[in-house]
């Protein structure tokens, strides 16, 4: 009987050994589960941001050199190498998952923030090369201009440019009351890499734009306030403004008497009457205006025709022209100035006028009689 007892109670011993055991082993793996879970969580959560995360920065500078024949794996080495990514096996995954790593061209990349991984991506597609390009969008271009400019420095085809810049869904603040991006993008001489996008170029236009244009409206704000008061204008019509101040001279003293005078018309009641509104269009930007193409009733941008500011801007104005616009001059002279004529003597200052007979006169004198 002893004996049978004793040995009971090592099987009941070896039997919570054992259970303990298990238990230990089943918590010990539920550990790893979780700490696995996790690891797969904070890894996932990290990728996400990766793919959010801008590569540069506004104002960062990069060169990429991608020698033909790279491999994949040497491209990733490269990107990290570039310091465009801090961990390469997420672009290795995300080039993967979009097919880049089949795609990606040889080249030199001068590469610009702000810089995400889909304008790197199609950088790398196109394939580029260092060389920088420098290029000159004046003050006063239409958006068809520019176009051509876009084109003529090799940075790629108008029609891209004029499928991005006739998208002004493309940005959220343009999405009401503008039908294009004409008057935003900033005049200004630029350094671009070749074989940047059409979308790259605009982007950076209108950056600069909302560095430049966008603070004068706070700077000015009792000007833009009494505007919206007297003539119901917004800022949008501001710029319409500024860029019919923009295509009549450049003559930064009497863009401000340019816009007393459109205003002092609008005070009376009096079509704005002014010759580049006549032409602005994709076929005949570059025209030269004529009398039927003011009077034709189906221009609706022509200020012969319609009442008040056009439907849009008409170019692309500078500072000046804005400020002009914003606050028009105030001297008692120009407050009833009605009419202005080239002088056409190298200078590319007007001649005022505040009757329709002067108007006359100036024109015989500046324009007919040379």
């Amino acid at each position: 009987m002893g004996r049978k007892g004793k040995g009971k109670g090592k099987g009941k011993a070896k039997g919570s050994c054992l259970g303990t055991m298990v238990r230990l082993t089943g918590a010990v793996v539920l550990l790893l589960v979780l700490v696995g879970a996790a690891v797969a969580f904070w890894i996932y959560r990290d990728y996400q941001e990766f793919q959010e995360k801008l590569l540069l920065e506004e104002g960062e500078r990069a060169t990429l050199e991608i020698p033909a024949g790279t491999s994949w794996p040497g491209v990733v080495e490269r990107v990290e190498a570039a310091g465009l990514v801090e961990w390469d096996i997420h672009f290795n995954i995300w080039g993967r998952q979009t097919g880049l790593a089949d795609a990606v061209r040889a080249g030199n990349f001068y590469l610009e923030g702000p810089l995400g991984l889909e304008e790197l991506s199609e950088l790398l597609r196109r394939g580029g090369r260092a060389e920088d390009v420098l290029v000159t969008f004046r003050e006063g271009l239409t958006i068809f201009d520019l176009a051509d400019v876009f084109e003529e420095a090799g940075l790629g085809e108008r029609s891209d440019f004029i499928e991005v810049v006739t998208d002004p869904g493309r940005y959220e603040w343009a999405q009401e009351r503008k039908e294009t991006l004409e008057g935003y993008l900033y005049p200004e001489t630029y350094r671009f890499a070749t074989g940047v996008s059409a979308g790259h170029v605009v982007d950076r236009l209108v950056r600069q734009w909302q560095r430049e244009i966008e603070p004068l409206f706070e700077e000015y704000a009792e000007g833009l306030e009494e505007l919206k008061e007297r003539y119901d204008m917004d800022r949008h019509d501001v710029i319409i403004m500024a860029s019919l101040i923009e295509r009549e001279t450049s003559v930064d003293t009497e863009r401000d008497v340019i816009a007393r005078v459109f205003y002092n018309r609008l005070d009376r009641g009096m079509q704005l009457q002014t010759d580049p509104t006549c032409v602005y269009g994709e076929s005949t930007y570059g025209q030269v205006p004529t009398r039927e193409a003011c009077r034709d009733p189906l221009n609706r941008y022509s200020t012969y025709v319609i009442d008040g500011l056009p439907p849009g801007p008409i170019a692309n104005p500078s500072v000046s022209s804005v400020k002009a616009a914003l606050q028009p001059s105030t001297d008692p002279e120009a407050m009833d100035y009605l009419f202005f004529v080239s002088r056409r003597d190298g200078t590319g200052e007007h001649y005022f006028s505040t009757t329709y007979a002067e108007h006359r006169q100036a024109i015989q004198r500046y324009l007919i009689n040379r």
